[in-house]
């Protein structure tokens, strides 16, 4: 995150990418060091296996969807609007030109939990929904604190919602297209 003339810009880092996977890389390091201490034992490590798996591939899905979402944009928040800057476009969206902004939570974010038991449960993203219709995905690679960045756009309707899986439903959208 950067400042940038009186707001927070928000974009998809290295960092950013590392502080959403820093729980998961914990827990496989975790895993691994049990796994060791056991001798790589092959039932250990087949169920091992099956856990781990069970554990990743739901955040490198959510990764990779809020990857696709927003890669290479980058999002200035100011108190009055929203500046999308992508492939040499700007798009401004001031904030009366907003119905709402919808944020979907894990329920440890919802409550303002530092404790978590998933990895992911880091992940959220927030829907911008304009009164023409359109909509603007901003998602926690942009900042892992996105929930707690958005509120430097003032006069806005923010609305919460608690989800375990805050996928975006993009796997949904390639099928029925």
């Amino acid at each position: 995150m950067y400042e940038d003339h009186g707001g927070k810009t928000l974009r998809i880092t290295l960092n950013n990418q590392l502080r959403m996977l820093s729980f998961h890389l914990f827990g496989t390091i975790m895993m691994v060091i049990t796994l060791w201490l056991l001798e790589f034992e092959n039932d250990f490590l087949v169920v091992f296996l099956f856990f781990w798996l069970i554990y990743t591939i739901p955040v490198m899905y959510l990764h990779y969807e809020y990857w696709i979402t927003n890669r290479g944009e980058d999002i200035t928040l100011r108190s009055s609007e929203i500046l999308i800057r992508k492939n040499g476009s700007d798009i401004i969206v001031k904030s009366e030109e907003i119905k709402k902004i919808t944020i979907y939570l894990s329920p440890a974010l919802y409550k303002n939990s530092n404790f978590q038991l998933l990895a992911i449960e880091a992940y959220h993203y927030a829907k911008v929904e304009l009164k023409l219709g359109d909509e603007i995905i901003l998602t926690s690679l942009l900042s892992p604190k996105l929930h707690k960045d958005l509120k430097e756009v003032k006069g806005v309707l923010f609305e919460r919602r608690k989800t375990l899986f805050c996928q975006l439903g993009l796997f949904n959208k390639w099928l029925s297209s």
